[in-house]
């Protein structure tokens, strides 16, 4: 027992911990990710993406940098932060699973489905064009 309280051994429980937290793997995302990827990821990639380095805000407290895309087929964003094991590589939302909720000056808000709804915070300038294409009816001609 005082092997444990001495100097020597205070060190070598810290080096066992140090080395499990660095041996140990995480789930394959974390927190909201992993919740929209079950139902949205996909290996596919946007042919082209027309708002780069957007930040995304996710829920309260998660915050992600995406590469995004609006197409027929729905909402691309392409994760571009720092940690790729935090998100799915890509996620493609159907329109029929975004819908907008309000606007400010700073920020849209809008929601994706999922078993509870997802909120997120986008620009200005992606939000606009997000309402455009999420309040369209399927089948209705792209003005541009």
């Amino acid at each position: 027992m005082n092997f444990l309280a001495s100097p020597l051994g205070v060190l070598l429980i810290l080096g066992i911990v140090a080395v499990a937290a660095v041996a140990f793997q995480p789930a394959k995302y974390v927190g909201i990710w992993r919740e929209m990827a079950k139902r949205y990821e996909t290996d596919r990639r946007p042919s082209s993406v027309a708002f780069p380095g957007e930040d995304v805000a996710l829920g309260l407290h998660e915050f992600a940098r995406v590469d995004a895309a609006l197409d027929d087929e729905g909402f691309w964003m392409v994760y571009n932060g720092p940690d790729p094991r935090k998100a799915p590589p890509c996620v493609l939302i159907p329109w029929d699973c975004i819908r907008f909720k309000q606007q400010s000056e700073s920020r849209h808000n809008f929601q994706i489905r999922l078993k509870d709804p997802l909120e997120f915070l986008v620009s200005p300038e992606l939000g606009a064009a997000l309402q455009r294409r999420s309040q369209r009816m399927p089948g209705e001609a792209d003005p541009g």
